[in-house]
């Protein structure tokens, strides 16, 4: 029969502990006493109680009575055997997370929140030294949990966080939430604005840094791939957290200002390289000298398809257009991801153009399209491209204006897949300069021509299109 210690009524702890203004930093592994106190069989006794009336109420789903014989023998071990087992901790902030949101009396869920971040010190004054749940993980925890409770001491808690970041602790939280915390406190006048550029800095080179790590472990024989997937894919959402925090902050100035004076220190650090390449990428600063230098570099050192699409943009910058098809064209071949082949091959079409290579433009606008039908940006690409050499494709008056007809179509068909409101005026912008340049009723009739009738384009391209007057 299982030794039951029944909790007539809830007390709580009541341990002396520093307490100072401002955030308070225990001291890992400074208790110094026997593994199990003064008396160690009332410690083995009260211990092996309390985790097996625990592990009950976990299998419950901690909705069984037996939280209400665990406290007790809890409570003995965790103020008078502290170092018996970590576990003591961890099973603590189960115990009192149960309090606090079950608690409706709001000065004594107070004290139970009190109670759960002193649980966080004293695991680190008993096991703050250890690995791999010490002072770094339990500080990161505390801050988290601080957060919750009480998320207007954010001063306090991006403290607490800062500090688990400085001791390895690279939880895909404790990142996100720590640039997160960032913002508001520059944007609360705690902070220096830099904090947001170094910071950002730091962090994201951490997330790039464990979601490779996280990807070589997955390579392994006989790798947990469920566990690492789960890792990877809070990495991956914490990543683009942090990034979408920066962008509103992030300009071609200011990024060239943060990262050209580590170029050149950076040039044979791929996470590094892939980084300034891929923000500024996005930013659209691929014109800036950073930029290019970068993305030469990354493509040294790891000449994958990504980086190739990233040098090959920059080519295209500088109007070095057949090195940036040259790029695009063995980044294509190796691609598998339908997004990342669909934005290649519209810009290897743009490549083509200004280089006169019309054909090859519409070839690879058309793969698109193949690749994701319902998508507009490949019809808008046909359409310029039958708009600019209208006047290259006909011996008279009329059929040098049918492209602007082939073009028509092909930008009504775009506007017939999107709702997007910034693109349907893109669109329609287009469509008023393809009209514009229809021939008028005069010139229609004096070639026998009437508006409705079929038009088939013989010139680098065949369409069948349909005639209209301007």
């Amino acid at each position: 029969m299982k030794t039951r210690v029944f909790l007539t009524s809830l007390v709580l702890l009541s341990l002396s502990f520093l307490s100072a203004q401002g955030v308070n930093f225990p001291k890992p592994c400074s208790i110094k006493m026997p593994k199990y106190g003064n008396d160690s069989a009332t410690a083995v006794k009260n211990y092996a109680v309390y985790r097996e009336n625990f592990k009950d109420w976990k299998n419950s789903n901690f909705t069984s009575n037996a939280i209400n014989y665990v406290i007790e023998p809890w409570k003995y071990c965790f103020n008078n055997a502290p170092l018996i087992s970590q576990n003591v901790y961890f099973d603590g902030l189960k115990i009192y997370e149960y309090f606090i949101k079950n608690e409706k009396d709001s000065i004594k869920k107070q004290k139970y929140i009190d109670t759960l971040l002193m649980i966080h010190d004293k695991n680190i004054e008993a096991f703050g030294c250890k690995k791999p749940y010490g002072e770094g993980y339990i500080l990161g925890r505390k801050a988290l949990d601080l957060y919750e409770y009480r998320p207007k001491e954010i001063e306090k808690v991006y403290a607490l966080l800062k500090r688990a970041i400085e001791l390895q602790n690279e939880e895909a939280a404790v990142l996100s939430i720590f640039y997160k915390l960032t913002i508001e406190m520059v944007k609360a006048r705690k902070l220096d604005t830099a904090n947001i550029y170094s910071n950002y800095d730091w962090v994201s080179s951490l997330v790039s840094k464990k979601i490779n790590q996280l990807k070589e472990e997955k390579a392994k024989p006989n790798a947990d791939t469920v566990k690492l997937n789960k890792k990877l894919e809070s990495m991956k959402i914490a990543e683009s957290n942090i990034n979408n925090l920066f962008e509103p902050w992030a300009s071609c100035v200011m990024l060239t200002k943060i990262y050209q004076p580590k170029l050149n220190e950076n040039l044979n650090n791929a996470e590094w390289l892939q980084r300034v390449v891929t923000l500024m990428g996005k930013k659209e600063c691929t014109d800036n000298d950073l930029y290019f230098k970068a993305a030469e570099a990354w493509y040294k050192i790891n000449p994958n398809p990504s980086s190739a699409i990233m040098l090959a943009k920059s080519y295209i910058k500088v109007k070095k257009y057949n090195e940036a098809i040259k790029y695009l064209n063995d980044a294509i071949s190796q691609l598998s991801d339908v997004d990342e082949k669909f934005n290649a091959y519209l810009t290897l079409a743009d490549a083509y153009q200004n280089v006169n290579q019309y054909s090859n433009a519409r070839s690879v606008a058309l793969a698109a399209s193949n690749l994701k039908p319902n998508d507009p940006k490949p019809y808008i690409v046909i359409g310029d491209l039958y708009m600019a050499t209208a006047a290259g494709c006909g011996d008279n008056e009329v059929a040098k204006r049918a492209g602007y007809w082939a073009a028509y179509d092909k930008f009504l068909k775009a506007k017939s897949l999107t709702q997007d409101e910034k693109l349907l005026n893109n669109i329609n912008q287009r469509l008023s300069i393809a009209a514009s340049n229809f021939p008028d009723n005069e010139k229609l009739f004096f070639y026998n021509l009437q508006p409705g009738m079929s038009y088939t384009i013989n010139c680098w391209y065949s369409e069948t299109t349909v005639v209209r007057a301007r």
